[in-house]
């Protein structure tokens, strides 16, 4: 993983795209530009290991471009594309990360490291609750749709089936 020393991001067309994403429901406006100033971008070439089954987890990932594709036991079962996060619910928990994500395309990524999450924690209460409120939501949501099945990784299929 390359982490751009220049962040060159369109902060407007960023703070658009996470406004949309369920991990960020409810934020205002201040709160995104104050997360935005928390986020690192990344560059993924295509084939790289994002996180591994077995890893612990230390880092949320937002899809600014590209595709990856999640493995389970080797078996892949899911693909996460532009405007959606990965791990958020793996770095509040204790568990290792059960999936394993592979990049199927060169990416950008926004990456919220558990460093930076604490951090929030410590200095703006408003952003750190959000976000443990809509990760617990996701769980929820996980729960709800997949049972004791271990994909309780993202609603992703529950927002694919909704777009059909």
């Amino acid at each position: 993983m390359k982490i751009k020393s220049e962040c060159r991001l369109d902060r407007e067309k960023v703070m658009s795209m996470l406004s949309k994403i369920t991990l960020f429901g409810g934020f205002q406006r201040n709160n995104l530009e104050d997360l935005l100033d928390n986020l690192s971008e990344i560059s993924i070439e295509k084939g790289e290991i994002i996180f591994k089954e077995g890893d612990s987890p230390s880092d949320i990932y937002i899809v600014l471009e590209g595709r990856a594709e999640f493995f389970l036991k080797g078996e892949k079962f899911l693909d996460i594309e532009k405007g959606f996060s990965m791990a958020e619910t793996a770095v509040v928990g204790i568990q290792k990360h059960v999936f394993t994500a592979i990049a199927a395309t060169d990416m950008e990524l926004l990456v919220l490291s558990k460093k930076k999450l604490m951090e929030l924690f410590n200095e703006n209460k408003d952003i750190f609750s959000l976000l443990i409120l809509n990760i617990a939501r996701e769980l929820a949501r996980g729960v709800a749709l997949f049972g004791d099945q271990k994909l309780l990784y993202t609603s992703m299929k529950s927002k694919r089936s909704e777009e059909k």
